[in-house]
């Protein structure tokens, strides 16, 4: 987990468990954003992993919160779809695991009933190809890397929010994969996705 900015005015989240293959995409993906994309300081990119309860300091009061994941939809893995909170409270687009799918929904419903919910929250999800404990992301989700990753870029540049392409991309620091597996990861970046469907 990365150090946290100042009051920062956005949260983009990655959430999953890294050890379940297709799972630890939304840790992944916000580590690829965060390595070729640079934010204005009002904005903080964390990998969460599968916080519960304590995601509720991330959503705080803010402005926007991008929340990246694995979720469960219809169409085919690696299909990439962007929600805004509706789309997942009302089970359109449920997160993968029990893990992190109640507690974002029992924070976010506290943190409004306390009147500090964030203004917008937008998931940012793609349809996982398997889940099995110690298996590395599948090359059919890795292809969807691209599109979430300007999925993230373009919720942020919507919203007013300073994001701009990295002149030289930094080295992801994908700490939980080897380095053959992370060479083939950012190559995978820019492999062209199944299926793009957005709501927003």
């Amino acid at each position: 987990m990365r150090g946290r900015r100042k009051n920062p005015r956005v949260s983009i989240i990655g959430l999953g468990n890294v050890l379940l293959g297709d799972d630890g995409f939304g840790c992944w993906a916000v580590e690829v954003f965060r390595s070729e994309y640079q934010c204005g300081p009002g904005v903080e990119i964390i990998d969460l992993g599968t916080p519960g309860l304590d995601l509720a300091p991330y959503l705080y009061g803010k402005e926007l919160v991008i929340i990246v994941d694995a979720i469960t939809a219809d169409g085919k893995p690696g299909t990439v779809y962007t929600y805004r909170e509706t789309g997942f409270l009302d089970r359109r687009a449920p997160l993968r695991l029990t893990d992190h799918d109640p507690g974002l929904q029992e924070c976010l419903a506290q943190l409004h009933l306390a009147g500090h919910g964030p203004s917008e929250v937008v998931v940012v999800g793609v349809i996982p190809e398997a889940c099995a404990f110690g298996e590395a992301i599948s090359s059919t989700v890795l292809a969807a890397g691209s599109l979430a990753v300007v999925s993230i870029a373009r919720v942020l540049r919507g919203r007013g929010f300073d994001c701009r392409i990295r002149r030289r991309p930094a080295q992801p620091k994908l700490w939980w994969i080897s380095d053959s597996t992370s060479t083939s990861s950012r190559s995978a970046t820019h492999r062209e996705p199944l299926i793009a469907t957005n709501e927003l």
